[in-house]
């Protein structure tokens, strides 16, 4: 009888795979803030500062135009530690709180939403680099708990994403293909156009993109099949990153599933003969440190699967948890960061907004959001797209709350530079397939006046609605921002 060894029942992760772990992220953190740097006074400051995120004392007083340069410097400082490796684990330490705050406490008060799936990667990671470091340099006896509750924790990331992808249309064809073709996001948008959108590609697309998720998951919380979960998950993101504008979520995708490469397998094996990096040794071992990660990575994972399992129930069956189980479970995800991954999906994607300064007396408008590279930089972020596509969702995720919406727009608005001679005209646009085309409809238009504070609404096509989930999404107006819960009627 074959008896699995202990390799095989504990995970592991050779010294070269966890050095390259730290400096493709480091690498990746450092890329990723460059590309951040022109619009970080938007994302990282308050609205008092003609920022993102919503004004407040405590806001005011961390996220502002002083402190702003000096928390940009010690980020870009923390990521080129990590890279190199000096101080690797205080500066994963500062990187993890200031990932924390902008990517995980701010996705409720920012218009950016934490930067969506590209920032609580960012943020993922900086836990992970923390713990493989923090274990290997000062609590040895806890890394192979740690790297488990690691790919624990990943596997059911893609599950709840496949899962969810499962519910919302992808089977029924209602996925991809209106990614591909939103300017907001595809890359060839314009070639995919063009195509039949009942075309078999785009079928094979949807497919495979649950299907490979929910697959991956499944194989990566089976010890023997780790690695081929891990191989399948670098392959598909590794194909998605030449297709959709995602910033650098691919890439850091692509190394969690380094996590997977045992010592020994193909994975690792090809790490070691094209990576020489050396691992970092035992720097001081503290057996506090080892006991107090033991009792928390246990905690954590026996409670992980509840927090998915609650957020599920309150989405699926649309009804809340007792109210002190409720606000346990909301405060537990939030502080955390778990969520139900609907990325890339219909309700996100059949649409997109196109921005116009127009003259008050009416006239020529002038396009503001020319999506992608040539359209400049603030409109080839994917935080802008990010940002945009949320302040829209309000409208079908919080319906009856059209102040909220309201609000949203409006700081969004005074961020675009705009004369006062002049409105502020976002134009929704839906993304409809035909049995031969897809068409680019414009369903409304919404007029800001920033001298009057007014918003205004003015419906173009009476047919396409856009204050209502897709008849393929599960979506439903929930009770309000952070919580998964349905609305008290």
């Amino acid at each position: 009888m074959w008896i699995p060894s202990q390799e095989w029942l504990t995970p592991q992760l050779s010294a070269g795979a966890s050095a390259f772990i730290r400096i493709a992220y480091g690498a990746l953190l450092f890329g990723t803030l460059v590309l951040v740097l022109p619009q970080a006074r938007r994302f990282f400051v308050s609205e008092r500062f003609h920022g993102y995120v919503r004004s407040s004392r405590a806001a005011d007083a961390l996220q502002n135009t002083v402190a702003y340069p000096l928390i940009m410097a010690i980020w870009f400082l923390c990521a080129a530690l990590i890279a190199i490796g000096r101080w690797s684990v205080w500066a994963a330490l500062i990187n993890l709180f200031i990932c924390h705050h902008f990517f995980v406490r701010m996705r409720w008060s920012s218009l950016v939403r934490g930067m969506g799936a590209p920032g609580f990667m960012t943020y993922w990671l900086a836990a992970a680099v923390l713990l493989l470091e923090g274990t290997r340099q000062y609590a040895p006896a806890t890394i192979s708990l740690a790297l488990f509750v690691l790919q624990a924790d990943f596997s059911l990331i893609l599950l709840s994403a496949g899962l969810y992808k499962l519910t919302a249309g992808y089977p029924r064809n209602y996925g991809m293909e209106l990614g591909l073709v939103n300017p907001e996001w595809g890359y060839w948008w314009r070639f995919y156009s063009r195509l039949s959108p009942d075309l078999w590609l785009f079928r094979l697309y949807n497919h495979l993109a649950w299907t490979t998720e929910v697959a991956a998951a499944l194989l990566m919380l089976v010890p023997p099949t780790r690695f081929l979960g891990g191989l399948l998950i670098i392959c598909s993101f590794a194909f998605i990153a030449t297709q959709i504008r995602l910033g650098w979520l691919c890439e850091m995708v692509m190394i969690c599933g380094v996590l997977f490469f045992y010592p020994g397998s193909g994975g690792d094996r090809l790490i070691a003969r094209v990576f020489s990096a050396p691992g970092v040794g035992v720097s001081h071992e503290l057996p506090a440190l080892n006991s107090m990660l033991t009792i928390g990575l246990w905690a954590y994972l026996a409670l992980l699967p509840l927090a998915h399992g609650g957020l599920f129930y309150n989405f699926y069956a649309r009804r809340a948890l007792p109210r002190a189980l409720q606000r346990g479970l909301e405060w537990y995800t939030n502080f955390f960061g778990i969520i139900i991954w609907r990325v890339f999906s219909v309700d996100l994607i059949n649409f997109y907004v196109l921005i116009y300064r127009q003259p008050r007396s009416g006239g020529r408008r002038l396009l503001v959001s020319r999506y992608g590279w040539r359209g400049g930089l603030r409109y080839s972020h994917v935080g802008e797209s990010i940002t945009i596509t949320s302040l829209f969702t309000t409208l079908k995720y919080y319906g009856s709350n059209e102040p909220l919406f309201a609000e949203r727009l409006m700081r969004y608005a005074r961020t675009v530079s705009c004369s006062v001679e002049e409105v502020l005209i976002f134009e929704y646009v839906c993304l409809k397939k035909t049995r031969t085309h897809f068409e680019h409809l414009p369903a409304a238009e919404f007029k800001v006046d920033l001298v009057a504070g007014t918003v205004s609404e003015k419906v173009l096509n009476q047919a396409a609605s856009i204050r209502t989930a897709h008849a393929v999404s599960p979506v439903h107006e929930g009770a309000g921002p952070g919580s998964y819960a349905p609305r008290e009627q």
